[in-house]
């Protein structure tokens, strides 16, 4: 923290005098200094930051949450998502759709050096392609499958094919770019890249040291002029690292970040991730197909209950895949909430009954018996799920419902899923941030997407379609709009919530400090150190 020094001066001798009278009131001297703070940055300092050591620096090839989180200051993709989680444009000037054509052409924004000061152009963006098709295990390599071919028009143009219909394009042709003439012979180079910061010095098993990049994409100067990044030995010892003050942040998803609240040098930046956890209906159970039934699971689930006790409250209630931070969404509360009576209104709505000898509420249709008797599934992998499907199953069954649990192994209970072998499933999944709804509930992936409920509807197919054919971001808003409300009449999946996680930060780190899921050092060029 800066201090101003202020000097009293001789026109307060007059003060001075009258104080001096009361001998309760302290006599302030001419000359006495007084320290008042100063919250402008400083430039400078040195920011210490964990990281595993990757077996490549390349980011293409590395699945490691702590070195991809700092490939975030290193390098940029053509688009990436801003803080609304809305696809902007970063190393591309431009991405259009070819009239008549299945093709699509990305201009390049001119101009643009790497780190080291050589250009980039069009065949770095090849060389990307090329390593993420070629690799067995890039993270990337999904965003990339339906790219069916692509090259270079020249320095600053690439034509892009799709297989079929290509759904969010934006969301394909987000990874980061690498320079073709660092990693092309050799993957672990020492990193170049575009970002805010570019690497000086690198000591094998020790750290990286890194300093601001004068050639960075984003045309800003950081306060903070150089970053160590520590190489950890494992996820496990990045909390003694923080505890003995080696690293000055820590990102912790296993919520347990409310320890640190007891440290008066620390702050917690709390952030909706993309792991969104979500309960699936097979429609084509007759009683599930039943809106009723499904508002009545939807009341019967006490979410907050459980998020506080498996979280501690750190997750997000949400009652469609779209979520609170995100500039699609609309702005609403949750529709529903736990409710009894809600729950059994909804059951009385749907004809059921409660049959004494059976024990279980039951209905006739076409001469046939219906009862609330769900199956409902999970994987045996996760810790989370096996004990939660044990409370929805008390909660539900306390609204009337009758539930089987069942725990099977991952692979398995996709396999019953893909076929239709299920009632419910309580399943997880890491949404895009413009989450994926095509995939999830347009009716052409019933049979071969993740439209594994069957759920259909052409008004929603309608709405879809339009948001991914080149509309525009006002006229997709207003569909997504409606397409959230649809989901809330309709109910095509239970909606549970979104987790939470959290960036942990010594209170030395000041400034403009914003956290999401798409890069934890988002707004890093504003952050600087009160030492």
């Amino acid at each position: 923290m800066k201090y101003m020094k202020l000097r009293i001066v001789p026109l307060i001798l007059i003060i001075t005098i009258l104080l001096s009278t009361s001998c309760s009131q302290p006599e302030i001297q001419i000359g006495t200094e007084i320290a008042i703070e100063d919250d402008s940055p400083t430039e400078g300092g040195v920011l210490n930051i964990g990281c595993i050591e990757p077996h490549s620096f390349n980011p293409l090839l590395v699945n490691s949450k702590s070195y991809n989180d700092v490939a975030k200051l290193l390098f940029n993709g053509l688009v990436e998502y801003d803080s609304t989680l809305k696809p902007v444009l970063v190393l591309a000037e431009n991405i259009y759709k070819m009239d008549g054509k299945d093709e699509f052409i990305v201009k390049l924004k001119e101009n643009i050096r790497w780190s080291d000061g050589e250009p980039f152009t069009s065949e770095d963006v090849i060389y990307t392609i090329n390593t993420i098709k070629n690799s067995n295990d890039s993270i990337y390599k999904p965003r990339v499958e339906l790219i069916d071919s692509y090259k270079a028009e020249d320095k600053y143009n690439i034509k892009i094919r799709f297989k079929g219909f290509a759904y969010n394009i934006y969301d394909h042709l987000n990874f980061p770019i690498v320079p073709k003439h660092v990693f092309q012979y050799n993957p672990s180079s020492v990193p170049v890249g575009t970002g805010l910061y570019k690497v000086v010095a690198y000591n094998k098993l020790k750290y990286m040291e890194l300093e601001r990049n004068q050639y960075s994409v984003q045309q800003a100067s950081p306060y903070i002029s150089k970053i160590i990044i520590n190489f950890i030995k494992d996820t496990d010892s990045f909390d003694t690292a923080f505890q003995s003050g080696q690293i000055d942040l820590i990102n912790t998803t296993s919520y347990d970040w409310e320890k640190y609240k007891e440290s008066k040098n620390v702050n917690t930046y709390k952030y909706i991730s993309r792991d969104f956890e979500f309960i699936l209906i097979n429609f084509k159970n007759p009683v599930l197909s039943d809106i009723y039934i499904r508002k009545a699971l939807m009341h019967g689930i006490n979410r907050t209950a459980i998020i506080e006790k498996y979280f501690l409250g750190n997750a997000s209630i949400v009652d469609t895949p779209i979520r609170s931070d995100s500039w699609l969404f609309d702005g609403d509360v949750n529709k529903y909430s736990y409710n009894k009576a809600e729950a059994q209104y909804a059951i009385n709505s749907a004809n059921f009954v409660f049959n004494e000898n059976t024990r279980v509420f039951q209905r006739e249709v076409d001469g046939k018996i219906q009862q609330l008797r769900f199956k409902l599934m999970t994987n045996s992998e996760n810790d989370f799920r096996i004990k939660a499907v044990e409370d929805i199953k008390m909660m539900l069954e306390d609204n009337g419902f009758v539930i089987d649990v069942e725990i099977l192994p991952f692979e398995e209970m996709i396999k019953k899923i893909e076929k239709g072998e299920y009632d419910l499933a309580l399943v997880g999944a890491n949404l895009s941030p413009e989450a994926d709804l095509y995939e999830f509930l347009h009716s052409s992936q019933i049979s071969s997407g993740k439209n594994y409920g069957g759920y259909s509807n052409p008004r929603v197919d309608l709405l879809l379609e339009q948001s991914l054919y080149n509309l525009s971001p006002e006229d997709k808003y207003i569909n997504y709009i409606e397409l959230q409300r649809i989901i809330k009449d309709e109910l095509p999946i239970i909606s549970l919530f979104y987790k939470q996680y959290a960036l942990v930060m010594r209170s030395k780190v000041k400034g403009e400090i914003q956290v999401d899921s798409e890069n934890l050092f988002r707004t890093i060029n504003n952050w600087y150190l009160d030492e």
